[in-house]
């Protein structure tokens, strides 16, 4: 892979940003790796502040191709901070990444403090049951399976059951979302974890039946729990001020 910090140059001075932090996430930050997995790339940047200035609507959004392995996107600061007041679950996970490529001083701790003031598990639980949702309806009467959407399922799955467990910010990586299960069932995950770093993103899988039925019981007991959750209501104050501070400890870069 091309180095990152010439990544970040080149996308700085295409669009005459300033990159605050760039990530990994997906597969490899997720702890489920093929062996061609792309690489995610996901960065938030800020403009100079003339451009916050303006009462157009602009894009707050930077797609930025190299070649097929790289995926790379970068959001504005404000919208970020945006979907933070929301509990955006991916951007959260910007900040829970175990693959963090760059980071200006004091920029991932600041935000990860705001994470925890703005932290809504009720949001993150419906992100995940969604994809549970999905993911499940496709595959659970399937014999055969592709390792990678199996993975999606089961992460969704455990991410739902973390929350009802410990209703707390979810762990981006495998290894920390099953710190909540029994022995066996991380050895029966961390098999094939092992499987899918070997073989490619499209692999099909024979359906494990004793891991299968516990993903039932699982989804079982998340739908009968999901409307016990309750919600927080959280104004723009603190991301107001933390906007701002940014804009101008910045402002000459």
């Amino acid at each position: 892979m091309e180095n990152i910090t010439t990544i970040i140059a080149q996308i700085e001075k295409k669009y005459d940003v300033r990159i605050l932090h760039a990530c990994e996430t997906g597969s490899r930050a997720w702890g489920f790796p093929s062996p061609d997995s792309d690489y995610d790339i996901r960065f938030i940047y800020m403009h100079k502040i003339d451009w916050y200035l303006s009462l157009s609507e602009r894009k707050d959004t930077i797609e930025f191709m190299l070649n097929e392995e790289l995926d790379i996107t970068g959001w504005d600061l404000k919208k970020s901070l945006v979907l933070l007041k929301k509990s955006n679950a991916a951007l959260i996970e910007r900040f829970q990444s175990p693959i963090e490529y760059f980071s200006i001083p004091n920029f991932h701790n600041e935000f990860k403090k705001l994470i925890t003031d703005y932290y809504s598990p009720t949001a993150v639980f419906f992100h995940h049951y969604s994809l549970a949702k999905k993911f499940w309806e496709d595959l659970k009467d399937t014999d055969s399976v592709k390792l990678k959407q199996y993975f999606y399922l089961i992460r969704s799955l455990l991410s739902c059951n973390w929350i009802l467990q410990n209703n707390s910010v979810v762990p981006m990586h495998m290894e920390g979302l099953m710190e909540v299960l029994d022995d066996f069932r991380k050895e029966e995950i961390k098999k094939l974890i092992a499987k899918k770093a070997t073989v490619g993103e499209k692999h099909s899988h024979k359906r494990e039946e004793s891991l299968h039925k516990w993903l039932m019981e699982l989804w079982i007991m998340i739908e009968a729990s999901k409307d016990k959750l309750g919600s927080n209501k959280m104004n723009y104050a603190l991301l107001d001020s933390f906007l701002i501070k940014v804009l101008y400890e910045n402002i000459d870069n």
